[in-house]
């Protein structure tokens, strides 16, 4: 071959292998993609949601997302192998703020960088939580919690998931704004939590609606509180811990992402469906309201607008962190 007719050759192929990662991200998905779910099974306000998604995104792109949960360790376990899988779309993981932000503050010598070794795909939504207390507890409201706690410090007692729950922030918080020190008993799960809270082992538990609107209607537990912006359709009539003076900037949300450089493409592609998926009334009552997780501003956003939020999330999350007195393990 002359010299011209081999640097024809050559640029031929290079253009080949630049359009390679394009067309690839055209056909994705030509096999089955996997999302890890770096908690345990069985509903809830993540395993379920995650589920909905998988399936949603199935139907939407006529290939199977499979869901493994890979619970253990606080959810390091699942999220460090969709971090060393291969960023090609394949991998995914569903998670939620305390595995993707608290972490980071929480635990020493993590094994990855979620910042840097995951890509934002999208924003399912915010869990709210409902401050419960077993009806032998002695207090009507959440204020009149706070002032019992205020009256025996140390004493009311708070199942918790350790330091990497919704709960640990709200005993920090209320020890540090109302000088109200509760009591905290970690569990290995929430729902253990709850239970413990139903059987009267601890007095206090907060726990996602969907499943803390069930046991209060059935009297197991008195609701008080709910975390978040507005009251929940299941409990009209409990109100936010706003609306009694709480200031609680920090969210527990639910989202998926990808290994850091995964084609933009694909991303954006998978973002899309998730939009269509939140902004399905169906859906989100079927998958997200009914274990507790509702819709806010930054569902549906893009990925770009997702990533922006979790820098901001990262400023409330360091704030409450500090001012809990949490120190990493």
């Amino acid at each position: 071959m002359t010299m011209p007719g081999r640097l024809i050759a050559a640029f031929a192929l290079i253009l080949l292998c630049a359009a390679l990662p394009q067309a690839s991200a055209q056909n994705y998905p030509v096999k089955a993609v996997r999302v890890i779910v770096p908690h345990p099974p069985g509903g809830g306000p993540i395993d379920g949601p995650a589920r909905g998604m998988a399936d949603y995104l199935g139907k939407g792109f006529g290939q199977i997302f499979m869901v493994e949960n890979r619970d253990g360790a606080d959810g390091l376990i699942g999220t460090e192998a969709v971090v060393k899988s291969a960023p090609d779309g394949y991998n995914l993981l569903t998670t939620s703020a305390s595995v993707i932000t608290l972490n980071s503050f929480v635990r020493s010598n993590l094994p990855y960088d979620s910042s840097r070794d995951l890509d934002p795909v999208g924003y399912i939504g915010v869990i709210n939580s409902v401050v419960l207390v077993h009806p032998s507890v002695p207090a009507k409201s959440m204020r009149e919690l706070l002032d019992l706690a205020r009256a025996r410090p140390n004493t009311i007692s708070w199942g918790t998931l350790g330091t990497t729950s919704i709960g640990s922030l709200l005993i920090g918080l209320f020890k540090n704004d109302f000088n109200a020190p509760f009591y905290m008993i970690p569990y290995k799960s929430t729902v253990q939590a709850l239970l413990g809270t139903v059987a009267g082992d601890v007095n206090v538990v907060a726990y996602a609606v969907g499943d803390a609107a069930r046991f209060a209607k059935a009297g197991k537990v008195r609701a008080l509180a709910i975390t978040g912006s507005r009251r929940a359709t299941e409990l009209p009539d409990v109100p936010t811990l706003g609306e009694v003076g709480v200031n609680q900037k920090f969210r527990n949300w639910v989202g998926m992402f990808a290994p850091a450089g995964t084609p933009k493409d694909i991303i954006r592609r998978l973002n899309a469906e998730m939009a269509k998926a939140v902004g399905d009334a169906q859906f989100r009552q079927r998958y997200l309201e009914s274990v507790g997780l509702s819709t806010d501003e930054v569902s549906g956003a893009s990925p770009e607008k997702f990533s922006e939020f979790i820098k901001t999330d990262r400023q409330a999350y360091a704030e409450i962190v500090k001012l809990a007195g949490i120190e990493k393990r």
